[in-house]
């Protein structure tokens, strides 16, 4: 009886933690399924990235999130906007933007660094470019929720 209990419980957990929506590309559904559940458990950006930096889009009321993790092996840094409670699940201009620091900004909807278009729960992930090692560099981010914007520079330096 403890035994299927348990395994009641584990399969309950998992089908709560894979409520958190993590594809790329800004899907505007957060349900989850198949191949996607792997990367939601290891979180938006991959296994190897760590949560670094929480920085709010807009003020009375805040629209979204800026969330900036970082992985030590990749040597690169991710970028995921979410919506807060008073826009989730509304379809908004939503956009994600990432890029070393001293480095030109991206240009969205669809370059490297950035992820822009009508979501009603997230953009990204987005990261900072292949083959440039973010060790000893700054990141500047750029999140915009309903065309209200946040911009941090010259953030997280190795």
């Amino acid at each position: 009886m403890k035994r299927a209990i348990s395994a009641l419980a584990f399969v309950l957990f998992l089908l709560l933690g894979l409520s958190v929506p993590a594809a790329a590309g800004g899907e505007s559904d957060p349900t989850v399924g198949g191949d996607e559940r792997v990367s939601v458990m290891a979180g938006p950006c991959g296994s190897s990235y760590r949560h670094i930096g929480h920085y709010p889009i807009g003020s009375s009321p805040v629209l979204g999130y800026m969330d900036v993790y970082w992985s030590s092996t990749a040597k690169r840094n991710c970028l995921v906007v979410n919506h807060s409670s008073a826009t989730y699940g509304k379809r908004l201009y939503t956009e994600a933007s990432i890029w070393p620091y001293g480095s030109s900004a991206p240009s969205c909807p669809s370059s490297v660094g950035c992820d822009g278009g009508m979501y009603g729960y997230y953009a990204g992930p987005v990261y900072t470019p292949a083959g440039v090692d973010m060790s000893n560099r700054c990141v500047n981010i750029k999140g915009v929720v309903d065309w209200t914007t946040a911009t941090r520079t010259r953030i997280h330096c190795g």
